[in-house]
């Protein structure tokens, strides 16, 4: 009988990483709305979280869901972890438990890609990474532009690779020098404010 997977969203507070046989951080912490939960973290997603998340974070885990075949209990994998607003995560006491969406139409928040696959990484991936998460906070765009860490974009030789969304816009072979006019360009009228 063939195990079957269930894709699953979980949101809550990153509470640590745990270690696991050959990783420091194989696995993640997080306490959700309902329930204490352990996500295994894959590959491509572990090597940059250390340095993406802290304790305390509010996160979204987004993977697949087996079943244990000797306990029968859940177990977790993740694909890909967001930071996200408490605002997001939290519902006020009066709201109603049935409800998940927001009164109000959501507006989609601006995202900035970045590629964490093997060849990406060995490309300086890490560094364009820390220097968009830098140049957001120089911007004070650090809660209105959400930097995700995405897997393989298909364009490996090409690498590190970006996208800028909603733009949809992809740069490649990008170097952290780049980072803060690329910024500028898609988020200037968002800086200015405030």
């Amino acid at each position: 009988m063939a195990k079957e997977k269930q894709t699953f969203c979980l949101e809550g507070r990153f509470e640590g990483f745990m270690a696991g046989s050959k990783s420091p951080f194989k696995y993640l912490s997080v306490h959700g709305a309902d329930d204490q939960h352990v996500v295994k973290l894959s590959k491509s997603v572990r090597l940059m979280l250390f340095r993406y998340l802290q304790v305390g974070d509010w996160i979204r885990v987004i993977g697949e869901q087996s079943i244990d075949q000797e306990t029968g209990e859940p177990k977790l994998k993740a694909k890909e972890v967001l930071r996200v607003k408490p605002l997001e995560v939290v519902a006020t006491p009066s709201s109603s438990v049935t409800s998940k969406t927001p009164p109000k139409a959501k507006q989609k928040k601006p995202k900035i890609l970045i590629c964490q696959k093997s060849t990406c990484r060995k490309r300086g991936a890490a560094q364009v990474c820390r220097e968009v998460e830098s140049t957001l906070a120089n911007y004070g765009l650090t809660d209105s532009v959400e930097v995700k860490l995405t897997g393989c974009m298909d364009k490996c030789k090409a690498g590190p690779n970006m996208v800028v969304m909603p733009q949809k816009q992809r740069y490649t072979k990008v170097k952290p020098g780049q980072i803060p006019g690329v910024i500028a360009e898609h988020f200037q009228q968002q800086s200015n404010v405030g």
